[in-house]
C-alpha cells in the first residue's frame, strides 16, 4: 500500500513540533534518531488505519510510541507480557526469535509492556539477559495467549450458516489467536470441528467450514479487500485448524483485471480506463477509442466524429526532501502561475491546474488550442507523480458555443477532476 500523503505531512510536522529531525535514506525510508536510538518508520500501516475515520489523533500516538524510549524490563515483570503476533513473512525480521508458519506470515515472539502502548520483537540477547531460551519463551507466550483466547468469542455473522468471527478485546493480536491452544473449545459449539479461518489483517479473522462455492467466493472476496484496505496487513492464505494444529491449505488470490476495452458500459453511457495498470483511474465516454504506446501514453477519442482527441502522459519525480502535500501545493502552484492557470484542490493531497494554450495555423494545418488539466499526486516519501491530460481540437471548435467540443471539454473536466490514483 502506498502512504497517504496527508498521513506524510501530519508526521513530518508532529515530528518537527517535537524537534526531532526526519531523514530520507537512500531506499527513500523515513529515518529517525531519538533516544540514541536510529529508527527506519513505515507510514503504510498507519496510512490504513488513518484512512478508516481520518483522525489526526493517530498520528500522534503514532509519534508517541516511536519516540518513547525502549526499557526492557527484568524476566519477573516481562514474562506476563510475553506473547506470539504475526507479521508478513517477508518483513525483515533481523534478529527477532520468530517461526516461519506460511509462506506468508511469521510468529514472532513479542514483549507487550502493561499499558498494552508498545510492542517489542524478543530478540536472542534480550532473551539471553532473562536467561531464558526461544523454547521457554514459547510455553510462557502460550499460557499467556491461553489467558487472552479465554475472553474471547466466536460470534457467527447474522443470516449466515457456518461463518463466523473471532472477536477479543486485545484487537492487535487477534489473527495471533488462531494459534493458541484452546480454540477449539470456543469455535466448536459454533462452527464444529475442524474448522478453517482467513486472517488477512492482525485484527480481522473470520471462522468457517466448508461449505458450498458460493459462500467460499464471497469470503475470497472479503479477504482480499480486508487484506487491500484495512489497517496491519498480513495474508490471503486460508488456513486449517483442526486437531493436529494449524495448516495454511491455499490462499485467495486476484483475478486479472480486464483490459479497459472489456469493462462493462456504466449506466450513464461512461466506461473506466486504468492506466498503467490502474495507476490512474478515470472515465471517457464509453464509444471512444482507447489506444496506448510506452512513448506516447494514452490516446483517447471518437473515431466516427472529428471533434477531438484527449491525451494522457504521466512524470515520475523524485525529491531529496521529504514529500507532503505541501510540496504538491507549492509545485502546483508555481505551475500554475507559469500557465496562467486555475489552481484547483482536488483533495488527498492532489492539486489540479487547468490552462489552455492556442497554437497558430500554419501552411497544412488548422490553428488550434489544447486545454491542459496538470494534477500534481505526492507520493510520499520522496516521489511526486505529475499527470498531464490534454484535450486537442481545432480552435474554431473550441470557440463554437454549439459544437459537441464544448460538450466533451465539460464531460472531461468533470471526469479528470474525480480521477483516482493508485
Amino acid at each position: 500500500m502506498a502512504v497517504s500523503a496527508e498521513v506524510a505531512t501530519l508526521f513530518l510536522e508532529e515530528m518537527a513540533r517535537r524537534n526531532i529531525p526526519v531523514q530520507l535514506n537512500e531506499k527513500g525510508e523515513y529515518v529517525v534518531e531519538c533516544n540514541e536510538l536510529k529508527k527506519t518508520i513505515s507510514l503504510e500501516n498507519i496510512s490504513r488505519d488513518f484512512g478508516e475515520d481520518r483522525d489526526p489523533g493517530k498520528i500522534t500516538r503514532f509519534v508517541d510510541v516511536i519516540t518513547r524510549q525502549i526499557i526492557v524490563p527484568e524476566w519477573k515483570e516481562a514474562s506476563p507480557g510475553i506473547r506470539w503476533a504475526l507479521e508478513p513473512g517477508d518483513m525483515p525480521l533481523n534478529d527477532a526469535l520468530y517461526d516461519k508458519i506460511s509462506n506468508q506470515v511469521a510468529k514472532v515472539l513479542v514483549y507487550v509492556s502493561p499499558d498494552e502502548m508498545e510492542i517489542m520483537w524478543v530478540s536472542e540477547s534480550i532473551a539471553a539477559s532473562w536467561g531464558q531460551t526461544k523454547e521457554s519463551l514459547l510455553e510462557v507466550a502460550q499460557k499467556n495467549m491461553q489467558a487472552i483466547l479465554k475472553q474471547a468469542h466466536v460470534e457467527p455473522l447474522d443470516g449466515v450458516e457456518r461463518l463466523a468471527a473471532l472477536n477479543t478485546k486485545c484487537t492487535a493480536f487477534k489473527a495471533a489467536l488462531v494459534f493458541a491452544s484452546g480454540l477449539k473449545k470456543l469455535a466448536e459449539p459454533v462452527l464444529g470441528w475442524p474448522i478453517l479461518a482467513v486472517l488477512p489483517c492482525r485484527d480481522f479473522v473470520y471462522l468457517f467450514t466448508k461449505q458450498d462455492d458460493e459462500l467460499f467466493t464471497k469470503i475470497g472476496g472479503i479477504t482480499l479487500q480486508q487484506y487491500d484496505e484495512g489497517g496491519y496487513p498480513l495474508c490471503t492464505e486460508i488456513f486449517e485448524i483442526s486437531d493436529d494444529g494449524v495448516q495454511p491449505i491455499g490462499a485467495f488470490q486476484k483475478g486479472p483485471q480486464p483490459e479497459s476495452d472489456e469493462l462493462d458500459e456504466d449506466e450513464d453511457g461512461m466506461r473506466t480506463i486504468r492506466y498503467l495498470d490502474g495507476e490512474i483511474t478515470f472515465r471517457i465516454p464509453a464509444h471512444w477509442v482507447d489506444e496506448f504506446d510506452e512513448e506516447n501514453g494514452g490516446t483517447y477519442y471518437d473515431e466516427d466524429e472529428d471533434n477531438g482527441t484527449l491525451r494522457l502522459s504521466t512524470i515520475l519525480a523524485t525529491s531529496k526532501k521529504p514529500v507532503t502535500t505541501h510540496t504538491a501545493r507549492e509545485m502546483a502552484e508555481k505551475n500554475a502561475q507559469r500557465e496562467n492557470g486555475s489552481l484547483v484542490d482536488l483533495g488527498n493531497g492532489n492539486w489540479l491546474n487547468i490552462y489552455e494554450k492556442p497554437y497558430d495555423a500554419t501552411d497544412d494545418d488548422e490553428a488550434i488550442t489544447i486545454r491542459y488539466w496538470e494534477i500534481v499526486n505526492p507520493i510520499p516519501p520522496n516521489h511526486i507523480r505529475i499527470a498531464i491530460f490534454s484535450y486537442t481540437a481545432t480552435t474554431e471548435q473550441f470557440e463554437n458555443e454549439d459544437g459537441e467540443v464544448l460538450d466533451a471539454l465539460e464531460t472531461m473536466d468533470r471526469e479528470i477532476r474525480a480521477c483516482q490514483f493508485h
